[in-house]
């Protein structure tokens, strides 16, 4: 009843919105429904003007109403976003910024995200959840891929990455990821790192048994050069992680999962029977792959796919839309609360005496 009556306030005020929203949609689509008609208009008049060597020209001048059309939509969608989301995180005495994000050089810090050639961060989260502050955002990676029709980008990762500030320490570093997937999203591992060795080794011992010229020496160097090209390989395993060993729990559902990098006490005072069976929970609640990483006084989060506070530019801000936003963004703004009692780092900041009272220290254990 409550969720109810709020939504019917917030869409009361936000009707001038609504009819931003509607009038905005309708300058897009007759920029692009006028798109071909403008074509037509430059390819006439570039021919009166003979001005046909100048085609690049032309191709750029058509792109302006699509661009000017998707330009509309983006200043419409972090308009959105703002408006819908900054109350609600205020509320929760968080601060919302949805045009930026953790920047490059904060998030690389984390370790958890691979190279990449270009970095898009948006829906900045900062806040404090009783003794931690938090900073979070939504995140892609690109790399450059070169085609014949020139050079463009390519996204390899999205997802959001959290970063957690502890009231104690972690005298050594902790990693927690997929199960197989590597340290990083985009991490080498075993498997792929021997695959085109070895698929090169198959490949052409077959070609040869079935051209029945299988000679000793024609193996030994189909051999050596599959050797040779495992080196690379091993050597570049070898650096990605050359002082993180590999923890096995006892838990068979949490290593079916997950897979754990670091020091072996360490990992197993965070990692306790308790811990590993809320992640595996957490887990199977999110639906999505996540990285961890605790060192120092700080814990990083990294969920692969996640969306936050996306609005529908064609829904209508009626009540139920309304409402569903509501229901949904204020689980995304608890996010890092679900995650911090997941690992457990609530219990143990309050086992530390972390959460002030008689019984609390100060500085770092």
């Amino acid at each position: 009843m409550a969720l109810e009556s709020a939504a019917r306030a917030l869409e009361a005020r936000l009707a001038p919105l609504e009819r931003e929203r509607r009038r905005t949609l309708r300058y897009a689509l007759a920029l692009l429904l006028a798109t071909p008609l403008w074509a037509y208009f430059l390819a006439f008049l570039f021919q009166v003007l003979h001005l046909d060597s100048l085609g690049q020209l032309w191709v750029a001048l058509i792109a302006l109403p699509p661009a000017a059309a998707f330009a509309l939509l983006s200043y419409l969608r972090t308009k959105l976003k703002g408006k819908l989301t900054r109350p609600l995180a205020k509320s929760l005495g968080f601060a919302y910024t949805p045009q930026w994000g953790l920047p490059w050089k904060e998030a690389e810090a984390s370790g958890l995200l691979p190279p990449a050639d270009r970095y898009e961060s948006e829906d900045l989260l900062e806040g404090e959840i009783p003794p931690f502050a938090f900073r979070a955002s939504d995140l892609a990676l690109y790399e450059k891929v070169r085609t014949k029709s020139g050079t463009r980008y390519r996204r390899f990762f999205s997802g959001a990455l959290y970063r957690l500030k502890l009231p104690f320490t972690f005298p050594q570093e902790v990693r927690i990821a997929p199960q197989g997937a590597g340290l990083t999203p985009k991490a080498l591992t075993p498997g792929n790192l021997l695959l085109i060795p070895l698929v090169f080794l198959t490949v052409g011992l077959t070609g040869l048994t079935r051209a029945g010229d299988l000679q000793a020496h024609t193996l030994y160097a189909f051999l050596a050069l599959a050797f040779l090209l495992t080196l690379p390989s091993l050597y570049a395993l070898y650096r990605q992680a050359p002082k993180k060993r590999r923890v096995i729990l006892e838990s068979g559902a949490f290593e079916r999962l997950f897979d754990v990098y670091g020091d072996q006490v360490e990992a197993r005072k965070l990692l306790t029977p308790r811990v590993q069976e809320a992640l595996v929970m957490f887990r199977r609640r999110l639906g999505k792959p996540f990285w961890a990483a605790f060192g120092g006084s700080e814990a990083w989060f990294l969920i692969r796919g996640r969306n936050r506070f996306e609005p529908s530019l064609l829904r209508p801000l009626n009540q139920k839309t309304l409402r569903g936003y509501v229901e949904a963004w204020t689980r995304d703004l608890m996010e890092a609360k679900r995650l911090l009692e997941a690992v457990g780092l609530d219990l143990e900041a309050r086992k530390r005496g972390r959460f002030g009272g008689e019984d609390a220290t100060l500085g770092p254990v």
